[in-house]
C-alpha cells in the first residue's frame, strides 16, 4: 500500500531517471526553512516569559536563526540540476539540450503551480480582509512577474517566499549561457569557476549593490556548476565513496548552519571568511550526498525523497499555512517551557503543512511535470487549427 502511495506522489522527471538522494537533499533543505519560518512565527507570539528560555538554548536557537540557509541550499541544488544535462553535453558529449525544449521546460513545469498559488494566496487574503485589493494589487501583479524585488525593492508583500523564486528565475534567463564555460578545458573551466565563486564574495562585500537581485546569490549558482562538472567527470568520486566521508558530510552540515554568515555579525572580516568557506562547505556536503552510498542509502530512506520531491508545492504554501493554522496552534502554548512548546509548534504546524502540500502538488504541480499536458495542449491547438482551416 505504502508504495503505491509513493509511486502516485514521486516526482516526474523528463528524461525518466530518477535518483532519490537528490530529492532527499531536498528534503534537508525544505526542513531547514520550514523550521525557520515556524521559529520566527513561534517566537513572535509567546508570551516574554517564554522568550526568556532563549537564552538557556543558544546552541539550538542559532541553528534554527539559521535555518533560513535552506534557501542557498536550494540556489546550490539549482545550479546543479540545470547544470547537469549541459554539462553531459559540453563534457562527456552527451545529447544536446536546445535553448527552446530549455526554456519551454521552465515555462511549462514552474509557471503554473506558481500562477496559482500566488493569485490564490492573493485572493485569500482580499476575502479575509488583510490585504485591500486596490492597494495591493501592483506587488502581486509585480510577484507574478517576477519583479517585485526589482520594482519594488523590497520582499513581496503576498508571501515572502516569493522573493528566491524571483532570484531562481533572473538565474534560468542567464544559466545556459554561463554554462558555456563548461566548453573549456578542465583545468581552465574550473579555475574560472573558483575566481567566480570567490570574487561575487569579495564584491558582495566591498561593494553591495542597492537592489537585492541575482548578483547577492550567484555564488551559490556557481557553486552548482561546479558541482555538476565534477559529478559528470567523477573526479572525486574515488575519495568521496569512502566511509569515512560520512563523517566529512556531517562536520559539513554543521559548518552550513553555524558558519557566521549574517550581516549582524560584528567583525568585518570574520563575516568575510565565514562568506568565503559557505559555498564550498556546501559542496562539499552535497557531493558526499551524491557520491557516497551510506549517505546515498540515507537521503533515500523511506519517505524522505517523496517529501522532498514536493519542496516546491511546500515552499510556495508554507508561510501562509503556518499564518492560518498558527492561530489555532498557539492556543496550545501552555507548558511555559520554551522548548516543550517549540517542539510542539514544530509538530502541529507540520501537519497542516504537508495536508495542503500533498493536495496542491498532487493535483496541480506534478501534473504540470509531465510534458504530457504541453504535448496535448499543442495538439489540441492544431486540431482547432485545422477544423478552422477546413471551415
Amino acid at each position: 500500500m505504502l508504495s503505491g502511495i509513493t509511486s502516485k506522489l514521486r516526482r516526474i522527471t523528463t528524461n525518466q531517471l530518477y535518483f532519490p538522494e537528490i530529492d532527499g537533499i531536498r528534503f534537508m533543505a525544505i526542513s531547514l526553512v520550514i523550521l525557520f519560518h515556524i521559529y520566527k512565527y513561534f517566537i513572535s507570539h509567546v508570551s516574554e516569559d517564554i522568550v526568556a528560555g532563549l537564552a538557556g538554548n543558544s546552541l539550538l536557537n542559532t541553528f534554527l536563526d539559521n535555518s533560513d540557509r535552506g534557501v542557498e541550499l536550494f540556489f546550490v541544488l539549482s545550479g546543479f540540476i540545470l547544470c547537469l544535462p549541459f554539462a553531459h553535453h559540453y563534457i562527456n558529449n552527451g545529447k544536446k539540450l536546445p535553448l527552446k525544449n530549455y526554456y519551454l521546460r521552465r515555462v511549462t513545469r514552474l509557471e503554473p503551480p506558481y500562477l496559482l498559488a500566488i493569485t490564490g494566496i492573493f485572493l485569500l487574503q482580499v476575502v479575509t480582509d488583510q490585504r485591500d485589493f486596490p492597494t495591493y494589487a501592483p506587488s502581486w501583479l509585480a510577484s507574478l512577474g517576477y519583479s517585485h524585488l526589482l520594482i519594488h525593492n523590497e520582499i513581496p508583500t503576498v508571501t515572502i517566499v516569493a522573493w528566491s523564486l524571483e532570484i531562481e528565475i533572473q538565474f534560468y534567463l542567464m544559466a545556459p549561457f554561463l554554462f558555456k564555460i563548461l566548453t573549456f578545458d578542465k583545468v581552465t573551466r574550473r579555475g574560472a569557476l573558483l575566481v567566480a565563486i570567490v570574487g561575487t564574495v569579495l564584491l558582495q562585500n566591498f561593494f553591495p549593490l542597492p537592489k537585492i537581485s541575482l548578483a547577492d546569490y550567484a555564488q551559490y549558482f556557481f557553486t552548482g556548476i561546479l558541482l555538476a562538472d565534477l559529478y559528470v567527470t567523477d573526479d572525486l568520486t574515488a575519495l568521496f565513496s569512502k566511509k569515512r566521508m560520512v563523517l566529512v558530510a556531517i562536520f559539513s552540515f554543521v559548518v552550513v548552519v553555524f558558519l557566521p554568515i549574517k550581516s549582524s555579525t560584528p567583525q568585518f572580516y570574520t563575516l568575510l571568511w565565514g562568506r568565503l568557506c559557505f559555498p564550498f562547505a556546501i559542496f562539499v556536503l552535497y557531493y558526499a550526498i551524491m557520491k557516497n552510498e551510506w549517505l546515498k542509502k540515507a537521503f533515500s530512506f523511506s519517505i524522505i525523497p517523496i517529501i522532498g520531491g514536493m519542496c516546491y508545492s511546500i515552499y510556495l504554501l508554507h508561510y501562509t499555512v503556518i499564518g492560518i493554522a498558527g492561530r489555532v496552534t498557539t492556543r496550545f502554548i501552555h507548558t511555559g517551557n520554551y522548548l516543550a512548546d517549540l517542539v510542539l509548534q514544530v509538530a502541529l504546524l507540520s501537519i497542516p503543512i504537508l495536508i495542503g502540500s500533498v493536495i496542491f502538488y498532487y493535483f496541480i504541480e506534478r501534473p504540470f511535470m509531465s510534458r504530457k499536458w504541453m504535448d496535448m495542449l499543442l495538439k489540441k491547438d492544431k486540431k482547432v487549427a485545422a477544423l478552422n482551416a477546413v471551415s
